[in-house]
């Protein structure tokens, strides 16, 4: 195939021209290079094995077949044409009409492009872009911003992200005047049925140069084979037909002789589509840079204390939290059996020290796994399923009125089982699943539903810390703070990179996909004025693989970065109650303890062969706590 470019007195020429356009005009169309790559590798094949077995012979042809190692047709081709769509369309409308084809004027409009044609405009376009962020983007996100679901500056960051967004529905192009603009279009379709198997051609002559920024013309062809299945493949979960798309080495061969004998000079490039031709546009830079802090190894190791329950029955330690008297409430997994059956039930117990042995609280069919106590310790809640109960129950614990249950009122039980919590002096706030509602729990009744509009622009959902003196979320951009009382936020911080994300934006081209939360969880410390939120950058040549970002939440800033050596994942991280420690662990014995205003190196912490289900600290803050299969860990901090 013969392929040429302009001379280079020509191209000087164009150049100077497109300067003083945009002189001229101000905001212009950017010309993009005409695409270099191009399926060289091609030939025409009429074997059998090129189409699918079922294909009856009245409709078998000879396909086109592109790349060397390939034995099955294309699925279809792109001709990708320099030149002018009025040199290129009469050429192949004549071509295709000599082979039956008749070919029909069908404008398109920009915002109706395929897929890949609109990513490409976009990405060519520049003033595309701008224009849809100026006339779409902006507004919306202004909107979003006074109906307290983004802060300022998150607004500010998303409008960077979709300057450099290829990715719009045809839906959001519409609603700007630039690219309801048609372009031309002929298209041929036909469908014919062949028995009980029918065939679909659909070739199209496409002006691209709105796309491109320059004359140029892209041909499609595709046919597709639907082919129906024998009744002794018609089961339930087969499909009735098996595609097949194909393109025809007639109507390619004839497309391609039209153009090459009339436009010899005409650069021409093949693809089975135009995604191959997108250029690369620069994802903005909107997070700030890891501030790295990776712990030393200087032999300092805390032992713990260990206090081991052996019972006749297997049981899990699963969460833990302390009491203003010293003793430990702990949420319990016991596997209990008989000669006939072997059940697991849930158990809260009370763990006195120096007791022999542990008080049980509750008994239920599950539950008890997560325990959220308020910041004094006085009060505590759990989710859990009685013995004779047919669904989960809410219950509240305290010292002086010991174990109540919350009943609801007839169709208002809320959804118990996914919810979350976050807890301050006043008492406990409930969330939905997805934060998308906050209830305050008060008198034992919960308040009506308030709404959090920020989780409608997250496609992750929302994910509570504990902790904070508000209510903080994890989402896919960052943490933000949220009013308790409205769902509204009151401020947000952007964070480090939290994965690896691969280059350019992501289908939801206003979050970077860097920011996206792990399932790591975090935490919040309303007297130490932090919070940590987990990384994992699965980057073992670096060393930074997992950890978590440390950020001020007065300054709304990074302090630092926190690595946790040799791990892959943070499974559990713990706040002190004085704001002044932080636990962080991973599987196996890495668990270290962030002095984190402090900026020295961590302490280690030993952890014998326990796999750690919880860790909480101590109400005076001097010691840590971790329970995990039936051992109580208990590291001391007095005097570190």
């Amino acid at each position: 195939m013969k392929q040429t470019t302009l001379p280079i007195n020509s191209l000087k020429t164009l150049v100077l021209w497109l300067l003083l356009y945009v002189l001229a005009c101000g905001i212009s169309h950017a010309q993009m290079p005409f695409p270099t790559q191009t399926e060289s590798e091609w030939r025409l094949e009429d074997s059998p094995s090129a189409l699918a077995s079922r294909t009856p012979r009245g409709m078998r042809t000879p396909v086109l077949i592109m790349g060397q190692n390939r034995e099955v047709a294309s699925y279809a081709v792109v001709i990708l044409v320099n030149a002018s769509y009025n040199a290129v369309s009469p050429l192949v409308a004549q071509a295709w009409k000599q082979q039956g084809h008749q070919v029909e004027d069908a404008a398109l409009a920009l915002a109706d492009l395929p897929e890949a044609w609109r990513q490409m405009m976009l990405a060519a376009q520049p003033n595309l872009r701008a224009a849809l962020v100026k006339n779409v983007y902006t507004p919306e996100l202004a909107q979003a911003v006074k109906d307290g679901a983004l802060t300022d500056n998150e607004r500010t960051r998303r409008l960077r992200l979709l300057g450099a967004s290829m990715q719009a529905s045809s839906d959001i192009l519409r609603k700007t005047s630039e690219f309801q603009k048609q372009t031309q279009r002929m298209r041929y379709q036909r469908e014919q049925q062949f028995g009980k198997h029918h065939r679909t051609d659909d070739y199209e002559i496409l002006n691209v140069e709105p796309v491109l920024g320059r004359p140029a013309t892209a041909i499609t062809i595709q046919r597709r084979h639907s082919l129906r299945n024998p009744p002794s493949l018609a089961l339930a979960d087969t499909p009735q037909f098996q595609t097949q798309l194909l393109v025809p080495a007639a109507e390619f061969q004839a497309a391609l002789n039209a153009i090459t004998e009339a436009l010899p000079n005409a650069a021409i490039r093949l693809a089975e589509s135009p995604e191959v031709w997108i250029p690369s546009v620069p994802m903005p830079d909107t997070l700030p840079a890891p501030k790295w802090r990776i712990p030393t190894e200087d032999g300092r190791q805390i032992k713990p204390t260990i206090r081991t329950f052996r019972t006749t029955d297997s049981i899990e330690l699963q969460a833990v939290r302390p009491q203003t008297d010293g003793s430990l409430i702990i949420g319990v997994e016991r596997l209990i059996s008989n000669d006939t059956v072997a059940m697991a039930i849930a158990e809260l117990w009370r763990l006195v020290p120096d007791a022999t042995e542990p008080q049980v609280l509750w008994q239920g069919m599950s539950g008890a796994d997560k325990l959220v106590a308020s910041p004094d310790g006085k009060q505590l809640w759990f989710t859990g399923q009685e013995l004779d109960g047919q669904h989960d129950s809410l219950f509240h614990y305290t010292q002086e009125d010991g174990l109540v249950r919350i009943n609801f009122p007839a169709g208002k039980r809320p959804r118990l089982d996914t919810a979350q919590w976050w807890i301050d002096e006043q008492g406990p706030i409930m969330a939905s699943y997805s934060v998308g509602t906050l209830q305050r729990l008060g008198n034992l009744t919960l308040s009506s539903p308030q709404p959090v509009p920020r989780v409608q622009w997250f496609f992750n959902d929302l994910r509570l810390l504990p902790g904070g003196t508000h209510p903080w979320v994890d989402d896919d951009q960052g943490v933000a703070e949220l009013n308790p009382q409205t769902g509204r936020v009151l401020r947000s911080i952007a964070v480090p990179p939290r994965v690896q994300a691969p280059p350019g934006l992501p289908h939801f081209p206003y979050l970077d996909p860097r920011a996206a939360r792990t399932y790591a969880p975090g935490v919040a410390s309303a007297k130490g004025k932090w919070l940590a939120t987990a990384f994992r950058l699965d980057d073992q040549s670096s060393g930074h693989s997992a950890g978590v970002h440390v950020l001020d939440t007065d300054k709304a800033a990074l302090l630092y970065s926190a690595v946790l050596p040799d791990a892959d994942q943070v499974r559990l991280v713990a706040a002190s109650p004085d704001g002044r420690w932080l636990a962080v662990h991973s599987y196996g014995r890495n668990l270290v303890l962030w002095d984190v205003r402090a900026g020295t190196n961590p302490l280690h912490l030993l952890v014998p062969h326990v796999t750690l289900s919880d860790l909480t600290f101590s109400l005076d803050s001097n010691r840590l706590i971790g329970v995990g299969n039936e051992h109580v860990l208990t590291w001391p901090l007095s005097g570190k």
